[in-house]
């Protein structure tokens, strides 16, 4: 996929325990907590704490763009979104990225757990099964498909199916999830781009008794799904940051990676020298942007999205 211009829900031109709930918002990047230590670490901010009010559920569905999408897709999304057992906007984080590094991460999860794999603390595996779909799976029971079906350098609308079968319940649990994806590119004071990140998640339980479940857990699951929104964004910081000071090191992760297409790898490489090359000459130059100059990244497309006429 080259970089940058795909997307799953339009017409194309070509259950877990009640631990576990959380897990279905789970796009690679969003789902599972971090705590990694770096030398200059460079912290995720906290713009505007979580909330589960009607308005911004009510904003978070205007936001989808349905006139895009096929029917299809509108037939998945809808029964999740306008009756979810869960719906939460997580808290808007911003971090320092480069915007091009930052949505290859975004687009390409199995990177990122490649990563995380090499640094030794996940379990979670992942592999691309189709152009805008990854498989998911927790080593502890669950198991998702995550689907891109929307995506734009700004919003990307994600819908995952997930199933848990493990230890901690006797009977098999299913479940749907609706992830949207906001991304506002800004100029930060010290010249990088500062992108602010707002995560709404809308989610089903089809076996109805653990939906009802969901709903009285919703304050602990919501709580844990900040937290490793919040950690995961603040990662993704400070790999750009990396990059920036050591391009060759982070370049050569990708030999490192088992289960990353090579293309997908090859432009993680790429983008790890440019982004290091772009920081390099911000330094010599010692221009920082002007605040509302920064870089946004060229469209993208997805797998949900109607074909223009």
């Amino acid at each position: 996929m080259p970089f940058g211009l795909m997307v799953t829900g339009r017409k194309r031109p070509g259950g877990r325990s009640r631990r576990d709930l959380g897990g279905f918002v789970a796009w690679g990047l969003l789902a599972f907590c971090l705590s990694v230590g770096w030398e200059r670490p460079a912290a995720a901010e906290t713009l505007q704490e979580s909330s589960t009010s009607a308005e911004d559920k009510a904003d978070a569905i205007r936001s989808i763009p349905f006139d895009q999408l096929t029917d299809e897709t509108r037939a998945k999304l809808m029964p999740i979104i306008s009756r979810p057992d869960l719906y939460r906007r997580l808290p808007v984080v911003a971090i320092e990225s480069d915007p091009d590094f930052y949505l290859h991460l975004i687009r390409h999860p199995e990177v990122v757990v490649n990563i995380w794999h090499l640094m030794g603390i996940t379990q979670i595996n992942t592999r691309r099964v189709g152009e805008f779909q990854v498989d998911a799976s927790d080593g502890a029971g669950t198991q998702s498909r995550i689907e891109l079906v929307y995506g734009t350098p700004t919003l990307h609308v994600m819908y995952a199916e997930g199933v848990y079968e493990g230890s901690l319940l006797r009977n098999r649990i299913t479940g749907r999830c609706v992830m949207v994806l906001h991304s506002d590119y800004r100029a930060g004071e010290s010249g990088r781009t500062q992108v602010n990140n707002r995560l709404d998640v809308f989610m089903v339980v089809d076996q109805r008794s653990v939906g009802l479940v969901a709903k009285g857990l919703q304050g602990m699951v919501g709580k844990a799904a900040d937290h490793n929104f919040i950690e995961t964004a603040n990662f993704l910081g400070r790999l750009s940051r990396s990059a920036e000071e050591n391009g060759i090191g982070v370049q050569q992760m990708a030999n490192e990676m088992e289960d990353v297409s090579p293309e997908i790898r090859r432009e993680f490489a790429e983008l790890a020298m440019l982004t290091h090359r772009r920081a390099q000459h911000r330094l010599e130059s010692q221009l920082p942007r002007r605040a509302g100059s920064a870089t946004i990244p060229s469209t993208v497309r997805a797998s949900g999205i109607m074909e223009s006429p």
